[in-house]
């Protein structure tokens, strides 16, 4: 359907994703990107010293150092080795511990944004109550979901995923169908995070001198994690969406901007033709899918009534 003829529906977006998963992706793709370019680069160093060293050169025959501190690290080329590819299995732990990190940001701010606007599903009366007109009339901060977001992003999985079963009536089939993949993610989250990449209990203990080994993790299954997080995040945007949120981003936009706009014409007509016109290029402005006359129109008529 051309741009257009798209109209306001309050409950279905005609957006395919929220603007909350929208930044999740960039965030993962601006990840991607450094993670991609460290693999290119790892790729060239070894392919590099293939051609110019041997295993049992002194590494200070083909790394410069700053100084003799740094280069003493290092027995011969292999020993460097060894700790380069230490690096890059520290990379794969802690590129898995952000992903994990902006997964979660995203369950919490995509979580607030369904409640805010579908107030109602908290009380079994999904969609009964718009959210914007709590927005539009109630206080500067009318919504207090702090309980119900940490309960859908903190402790293991399984309780996660019954809090947010709990909250929206079901959960996207990827969720339950990966949980033990997903606790296996939270729990090397959780050792990168606060313990260098081990074992969190064990790293307590302290009646031990030595260090233990730091966890493992290829650069497939780095891969196949990011896969499933992505995957874990669209399903979430999709059913919220869909169900909960429809255009509540458009009318708390237009709401954020009102206060902005000209309210002098000389009549209702003409007031709302310019309003319509200010929003279409403002949504434009900021990102937004963008909006045709129609659309900003109803959209603007809808949140008047209310």
């Amino acid at each position: 359907m051309p741009r257009s003829e798209v109209g306001f529906e309050r409950w279905k977006s005609r957006e395919v994703s929220t603007w909350s998963f929208q930044v999740f992706q960039k965030y993962n793709k601006e990840l991607s990107r450094m993670y991609i370019s460290h693999i290119a680069a790892h790729a060239f160093t070894y392919n590099k010293l293939g051609q110019l060293a041997e295993w049992s050169d002194p590494a200070s025959t083909i790394f410069e150092f700053l100084d003799d501190t740094k280069v003493n690290n290092f027995d011969n080329v292999k020993s460097w080795s060894d700790s380069y590819n230490q690096f890059d299995n520290w990379i794969n732990l802690n590129s898995v511990m952000a992903m994990s990190s902006n997964l979660e940001t995203y369950m919490s701010t995509v979580i607030q944004l369904a409640l805010e606007s579908d107030v109602g599903v908290l009380f079994g009366t999904s969609k009964r109550i718009d959210g914007i007109e709590i927005v539009k009339y109630g206080r500067s901060q009318p919504f207090d979901f702090e309980d119900k977001l940490v309960s859908c992003v903190k402790g293991d999985w399984s309780s996660r995923v019954c809090a947010f079963s709990k909250i929206f009536g079901s959960v996207p089939n990827i969720l339950t169908d990966n949980i033990s993949r997903l606790e296996k993610i939270r729990k090397l989250r959780n050792n990168v995070g606060h313990a260098f990449g081990r074992d969190i209990e064990e790293s307590r203990r302290h009646n031990v001198i030595d260090i233990q080994s730091m966890d493992r993790l290829s650069r497939e299954n780095t891969l196949k994690y990011q896969k499933l997080i992505f995957g874990v995040a669209r399903s979430l945007d999709k059913q919220l969406l869909q169900n909960h949120i429809g255009e509540y981003q458009a009318l708390h936009f237009y709401h954020s901007l009102r206060p902005e706009l000209n309210q002098k014409a000389p009549n209702d007509s003409t007031k709302l033709g310019n309003h319509m016109m200010e929003l279409k290029k403002k949504l434009g402005q900021f990102g937004a899918a963008k909006a045709g006359k129609k659309f900003c129109k109803e959209l603007i008529v809808y949140y008047e009534s209310l």
